[in-house]
Parts: structure tokens; C-alpha cells; sequence
């Protein structure tokens, strides 16, 4: 995604268990490509846990399961909306692109949702990383005319949003197709 925006990337990192993380000396100009930056990620992380489940399915491996349910499970978390991972970057965007208050309202109540969400899924120690995310989130808020980022459009705004949430719920339906299956390992 940063070759596409001619951008030259300095290095690409693999940090085991937890996924990667490109750099650039350049900087971004708009906020449509700290989405796709940010986005290109989680996707193809997707498409790697489509391809393990796919696989799972052909040969009935356990192992592909594994490794598809385990890949879901990491890029889901690389969506929550914590700086610096990627869903921050993304919500960041598509909330800052967003004219007046609405946007910060939005922010927060998504935080809200997915805070007690986690909460309700005792997840307590996910929660509260939700917390100090969003609380970053809304401090930068003050910041954001600041920014020398185009803001996105309202088709942008659209596009990304959409873009995350499906990415997201087929993230978690991989999960939960394993959580469902039966098998205690994968639940």
C-alpha cells in the first residue's frame, strides 16, 4: 500500500505472534492513505485465514484450523480502535474526516460499545486497553486542525467505515465458525 502511494518504505518488520509493521520516511498526505496503509493489513490477514480455512476444509487438518482461528484472532485485535494499531489509525481517520462534533460523538460511542462489549465477553484486560485507546483518540482530537492530512470525503468516509466493519465481522465469523464447530481444541 505504500509502494501504491509512492511512498519508500525504510523496512518491513515481522514481530512474531503479534504480525508486521512497514516504515517510511516519507510522510503521508492524506488520511485515505493512512486508511489504506492501516487497512492492507488486517486484509490480507483475512485472505491468509480465507486460504488456512479453505485448506482446513480440503484436508481436515487440524493445523490449517489452528493457524486460520489464531491469524483471525490477531489481526481482529490489530482492528481495535488503540493507537497505535491499526484500527486506531483507521477510526482516527475516518473520525477526524468528519465535519463538527458527530465525529468525536461517533468515536466515543463506538469505544463505549466495544468497551462494554469486551467487558460483557470478560474480556477485562481488552477493555481496558479500549479505554486508554480511546482516550488517546479523543486527546489528539484537539489537534486535528493541526494536521496537515486531507480529510476524507464523505465517500471516503463511507468506504472506510464499511471496509473496516466487513473486515472485522469476517474476521470474527471465521472465529466463531471455529468457536461453533465442536472441536474443544479450536473453541
Amino acid at each position: 500500500a505504500m509502494k501504491y502511494f509512492g511512498l519508500k518504505t525504510k523496512g518491513i518488520y515481522l514481530i512474531p505472534f503479534l504480525g508486521g509493521l512497514a516504515l517510511s520516511d516519507d510522510k503521508i498526505n492524506t488520511r485515505w492513505q493512512d486508511v489504506v496503509i492501516s487497512i492492507m493489513g488486517p486484509t490480507f490477514g483475512l485472505i491468509l485465514s480465507l486460504v488456512l480455512l479453505l485448506l482446513y476444509w480440503i484436508t481436515g487438518n487440524i493445523f490449517f484450523a489452528g493457524l486460520a482461528n489464531f491469524n483471525a484472532l490477531l489481526n481482529l485485535i490489530n482492528l481495535l480502535p488503540i493507537l497505535p494499531l491499526d484500527g486506531g489509525h483507521i477510526l482516527k481517520s475516518i473520525g477526524f474526516s468528519v465535519h463538527g462534533k458527530f465525529g468525536l460523538v461517533a468515536m466515543i460511542a463506538g469505544s463505549v460499545l466495544g468497551i462494554l462489549g469486551c467487558y460483557a465477553m470478560g474480556l477485562s484486560f481488552m477493555a481496558f486497553f479500549l479505554l486508554i485507546g480511546s482516550m488517546e483518540i479523543m486527546f489528539e482530537w484537539r489537534m486535528r486542525h493541526q494536521s496537515h492530512l486531507l480529510p476524507l470525503d464523505r465517500y471516503g468516509q463511507i468506504f472506510s467505515g464499511v471496509w473496516y466493519l466487513l473486515t472485522a465481522a469476517a474476521l470474527i465469523a471465521i472465529m466463531w465458525y471455529f468457536a461453533q464447530s465442536g472441536d474443544e481444541l479450536l473453541a
